[in-house]
């Protein structure tokens, strides 16, 4: 057993790639709307602040939690969750 099989198994989480880790107690995350809390830039460098984007993904990075949310018009981004309010 690996030290990354160890720590899967004490949190949860499922490794995915070097370095992210994602959790396996999301389901009830993906889908749902968030509502940001202030300006952010999506991958295009447009900046949003009052669209509701819904979350794809929760991902452990680097030991930084982040969802990955998409945008009405289909852009993504990645967000901390201090910049969102889960509706």
């Amino acid at each position: 057993m690996t030290s990354e099989d160890d720590v899967a198994g004490k949190t949860g989480r499922k490794w995915r790639g070097k370095n992210m880790l994602t959790s396996l107690n999301t389901a009830e995350l993906i889908g749902k709307h968030c509502k940001l809390q202030r300006p952010v830039r999506d991958h295009e460098g447009r900046s949003r602040f009052s669209e509701q984007p819904r979350i794809i993904r929760e991902v452990n990075n680097l030991d930084r939690r982040m969802y990955l949310v998409q945008f009405d018009d289909g852009a993504t981004t990645f967000l901390f969750p201090d910049e969102v309010v889960i509706q």
